[in-house]
């Protein structure tokens, strides 16, 4: 694997590192070794690293809720609470807008009896969702919350490779550093696997099977990828942290593999968590890796959360319509254009009691 000390960032390849002005202005360089704090390297066996990240392709929450689902499979929790199960940590200071300037009121659209309803949202409110969380009491700062980027070891029965978790948050800023933390770590652990987890919202209902789509730089890493029930992705537009790993990973001699599954999209309907497109990606991930995973768990929360759309659907004609038409355009394993026609689809419907009729 090639050393981190060789920056990933392409366009910093040409920059004079010297540290000397040139003319007014003069590169900074902050090593991405301040970022990363190590707690200890822990002895592992050929481990695989799996990435899910808070962020543009946590949508259900199946990203970090899938890497939570197998943290708590295969990480030992410590029996003090006051003790640590990570190992390692990035610094979040200097990888987030915590101060996000708000130049014009944002607008929220949501549905009331059948209408449309804009309304402006509160400019503070907007800004503290960008903002660390703090608690005070009596005057006193108890605490101060910042986005968390952890990495947990999990060492698996002798014979089996071990695995290497990181959740974070997707960060704002300094997206190479970043990158260069994560690099450290699969350096120092010999890593030579990554898998990141992650979804999108797609024309597709809850009464069928989630797709994953994986997408990889190296055409040698597509071996096996159909045999496992996966599609190829295909998407132009803009790009989020992991595709730029995925893209750099061929210079670090990893083999990356960016794993997306579909959600649904329903309009006006809040799914925080989606547990079959949980259920689904972690069920990929069991094949690829041998993970020996009992999914009897998941594949509960899945049904409990369909029973509670079906019945929805039974006390709303416009969702069900709705669900009929996804079933339909369902029927296309490949959508190009994926956003398009989810929208097509949801304006089709007359949300003010019955479907157009053009």
């Amino acid at each position: 694997m090639a050393s981190t000390s060789d920056h990933i960032v392409p366009w910093l390849a040409d920059c004079d590192w010297s540290g000397e002005s040139k003319g007014a202005a003069s590169i900074i360089v902050t090593d991405y070794v301040n970022d990363l704090i190590v707690e200890d390297w822990p002895e592992l066996d050929r481990p695989v690293m799996i990435i899910g990240l808070a962020g543009w392709m946590d949508g259900g929450h199946v990203s970090t809720g899938t890497v939570a689902y197998l943290r708590d499979r295969f990480v030992e929790e410590p029996d003090d609470e006051d003790e640590r199960a990570w190992f390692a940590r990035i610094d979040p200071m200097d990888f987030y807008i915590y101060h996000f300037p708000v130049s014009s009121i944002p607008m929220t659209v949501h549905l009331e009896e059948g209408r449309a309803i804009v309304q402006p949202v509160n400019p503070m409110e907007f800004a503290a969702v960008f903002r660390p969380y703090a608690e005070i009491e009596d005057g006193v700062i108890r605490d101060l919350e910042y986005p968390e980027n952890l990495f947990w070891a999990a060492q698996r029965p002798e014979g089996e490779r071990d695995l290497v978790l990181f959740s974070g948050e997707e960060p704002h800023i300094r997206w190479g550093n970043y990158l260069d933390c994560i690099y450290e770590v699969a350096e120092q652990l010999e890593i030579e696997e990554i898998y990141f987890v992650g979804s999108v919202a797609s024309p597709i209902p809850h009464t069928r099977q989630p797709r994953v789509r994986v997408s990889m730089a190296d055409e040698s890493l597509k071996e096996g990828m159909t045999e496992a029930g996966l599609l190829f992705g295909q998407y132009e537009g803009p790009a989020s942290i992991i595709t730029s790993m995925t893209y750099h990973s061929v210079e670090m001699n990893i083999a990356m593999r960016s794993l997306v599954v579909e959600i649904p999209h329903y309009p006006f309907l809040e799914m925080p968590t989606y547990p079959r497109s949980i259920l689904t990606v972690a069920s990929a991930l069991d094949e690829l890796l041998d993970l020996q995973l009992d999914l009897s768990d998941l594949q509960a929360s899945a049904v409990a959360a369909d029973r509670k759309l079906n019945d929805l659907m039974e006390d709303n004609e416009e969702f069900a319509e709705l669900v009929q038409r996804l079933e339909e355009a369902y029927e296309y394993e490949e959508t190009p254009r994926d956003e398009e026609l989810l929208r097509r689809l949801i304006d089709s419907i007359d949300l003010e009691g019955g479907a157009d009729q053009h």
